[in-house]
């Protein structure tokens, strides 16, 4: 039988070239768009083990309804917090870095086209983060 490897978010966007841009500044993916030369119709964004696709869709059709994450990043290694900061350089964080009740650190980012991204990781609770509030407090 097949086994699954991961699920890979698909982002529709209404300019690939404009929200690649965005996802290389913010996050440091490596880009593959296709075609070779713009106008690109859809790319495929690398970092490490993750990846994201954009596709080109009318501004009309975009189908995401902007509430909730779109996109979960779960990182790896203590540098989280250095990572939130070095992101907050290029884009407003929404929210976080916070520990959450399950005990991973998060903290969450809007892109160009609306979507919310969330970054976790897990540090040890030696570090000195301030704790999730409620779901009612946090105007998600």
């Amino acid at each position: 039988m097949s086994r699954f490897q991961r699920a890979v978010p698909v982002l529709q966007v209404g300019d690939v070239e404009r929200s690649m841009g965005w996802y290389v500044d913010t996050f440091g993916f490596h880009p593959d768009p296709f075609p070779e030369k713009p106008p690109y119709g859809f790319a495929i964004l690398r970092r490490d083990d993750s990846e994201i696709m954009l596709q080109c869709v009318d501004a009309k059709e975009t189908l995401h309804s902007g509430d909730g994450w779109a996109v979960y990043l779960r990182t790896s290694g203590e540098d989280l917090l250095e990572l939130a900061t070095a992101i907050g350089r290029v884009t407003p964080l929404v929210r976080g870095p916070e520990r959450m009740f399950y005990g991973l650190v998060e903290f969450e980012v809007i892109d160009l086209d609306g979507y919310r991204i969330c970054v976790s990781g897990s540090l040890p609770a030696s570090v000195n983060v301030p704790n999730a509030r409620e779901r009612e407090d946090t105007g998600r």
